[in-house]
């Protein structure tokens, strides 16, 4: 199809638009196709190009197309007579412009060199597996940005028609290596890139670091080992080796993304989870086997600090280097990796862990500990260890028994639900409708005392705790009306557990 396209355009163009002002560009493939179908041998291409130690030299010659091929060649009209292609049109044009014809002669010609304005002819097979034993900065340059090296300068030290192991074949078998540019094979050329790391990385400062980043295969081991067409790309693994992005030679892949990734890919697919990070589910065997020292560790005040990446990567490390992470949005608020990533998963309302405590070693004010009140929760100690540092109190590694790293000592994963079901079912629990504020006052007006109804605080287990007794209730809820009585048809305005008991 191009090539009746292109004889279409030699004979049409002239006509149509008036002369060309540039050469058609030879066709190699047109060219190749005429001499099958006459049946006449492929030309080499050392018949037109010069070839001296694995450069092309010169322009081809009038000599590589008239003679044995396209006859005479042309006579060159004297200086100052017009020149007129004649019926030479069609092989002298795919170098020369249409455009000089009528024009006084000056005595030279230009031609474009090379006078190829098609697409690419040819294509070039190379195979990186075929070459695994060269040393890749034979081909690879690091420095090729500032002094390139001539392609074929690349391949002629071992293409050079020598007979030892290691020699290819001679630079002049072209074809060997450049196969016409249509159908297979295809050159190896690197897969569509994601999480684009092209505008921070230089090989020129990895190669100054250390002897491993010197050493092309630390990175591409895995190019020299196929001939696919998508190459292989280095991998996050392969960057977090000992001595490198290990968090000791330079930082951790796992932190600091966006040191590397800075430019999002034209085409990203973002994953988003909906599900945000728990210690119960798929994490309760870990917890239970592993100290809570593993993934937090305590602040210089005992705070328990927020998990970094180190406890994430001892699980889910292939996570961390897919080019679509999925667990990092279980946390924060995206997942590319080029994106500053904020930590806006807040941990639940109610707490996982639920804290055993013996109120009778402990004789603070109620409120010391119970000051928080949240969406659904009333009086619970504020999150962390704030109410239990201070003086003669916990510390991070003194104070008295259990130290606040030894976290087993207080808390219990799974207690606080535990706890709460328990109070919620119990017979004629009143959970589900008392509400602390409203009764923070004596009908006096003055504050109540949390130990005007929690009269038994003693022993630690808190699921056990003792539900204040009826009599705690008759100062406020009695016969002068301060509020509705304790007798009657009023049961169920304070225990609706009794009203699904009696049906």
């Amino acid at each position: 199809m191009r090539a009746l396209i292109v004889l279409c355009l030699t004979a049409s163009l002239a006509h149509a638009d008036g002369p060309r002002t540039t050469p058609f560009g030879f066709d190699h493939l047109l060219h190749a196709r005429n001499l099958d179908v006459k049946g006449q041998p492929a030309l080499q291409c050392t018949r037109c190009h010069v070839e001296q130690k694995g450069k092309l030299v010169g322009k081809p010659r009038h000599t590589a197309c008239f003679g044995a091929c396209h006859g005479a060649a042309p006579t060159a009209p004297k200086r100052g007579t017009k020149l007129a292609y004649g019926d030479r049109a069609k092989v002298c044009t795919a170098c020369h412009a249409e455009s000089l014809q009528g024009t006084a002669f000056s005595g030279k010609l230009a031609v474009a060199y090379p006078p190829y304005g098609l697409d690419p002819d040819f294509n070039i097979g190379f195979g990186h597996k075929q070459h695994g034993t060269i040393a890749c900065t034979l081909c690879h340059d690091m420095r090729a940005a500032k002094s390139p090296r001539a392609v074929h300068d690349r391949c002629a030290g071992c293409h050079d028609g020598g007979s030892a192991q290691g020699h290819g074949p001679v630079m002049s078998k072209c074809i060997g290596c450049h196969p016409p540019a249509i159908g297979k094979p295809e050159p190896p050329r690197l897969a569509a890139i994601q999480d684009s790391v092209s505008a921070t990385f230089s090989h020129t400062r990895h190669a100054a670091r250390s002897a491993a980043g010197k050493e092309c295969v630390t990175c591409h081991a895995a190019i020299k080992t196929t001939d696919d067409t998508q190459l292989p790309r280095p991998t996050m693994q392969g960057c977090g080796l000992s001595g490198c992005h290990d968090g000791k030679g330079a930082f951790a892949t796992t932190s600091k993304c966006t040191r590397c990734h800075q430019q999002a890919p034209p085409r990203y697919d973002v994953y988003r989870t909906n599900n945000r990070f728990v210690h119960d589910g798929v994490h309760a065997t870990i917890v239970a086997d592993r100290p809570c020292g593993a993934c937090h560790a305590l602040g210089p005040r005992g705070d328990t600090l927020i998990a970094d990446h180190d406890a994430c990567t001892q699980c889910h490390a292939d996570d961390f280097a897919k080019r679509k992470p999925e667990k990092c949005s279980a946390c924060h608020n995206a997942s590319e990796p080029w994106r500053h990533l904020i930590a806006d998963r807040a941990p639940p309302d109610r707490t996982e862990f639920g804290v055993m405590i013996d109120h009778d070693k402990h004789p603070q004010d109620c409120v010391r500990c119970h000051a928080l009140r949240t969406t659904v929760s009333q009086l619970r100690p504020p999150r962390g260890h704030a109410s239990c540092t201070g003086d003669t109190c916990h510390a991070a590694k003194t104070g008295p028994a259990p130290t606040l790293e030894t976290c087993g000592g207080c808390h219990r994963n799974g207690l606080a639900v535990a706890r709460a079901a328990a109070r919620r079912n119990a017979p004629w629990s009143v959970r589900a409708t008392f509400d602390h504020t409203t009764h923070a006052t004596a009908p006096d007006h003055k504050p109540l005392a949390c130990h005007a109804c929690h009269t038994k605080l003693s022993g630690a287990d808190l699921v056990a705790l003792a539900t204040p007794a009826k009599s705690t209730c008759l100062p406020c809820h009695d016969a002068d009306k301060s509020a509705f009585t304790l007798t009657g048809t009023n049961c169920t305005r304070c225990h609706p557990s009794a009203r699904q008991a009696s049906k």
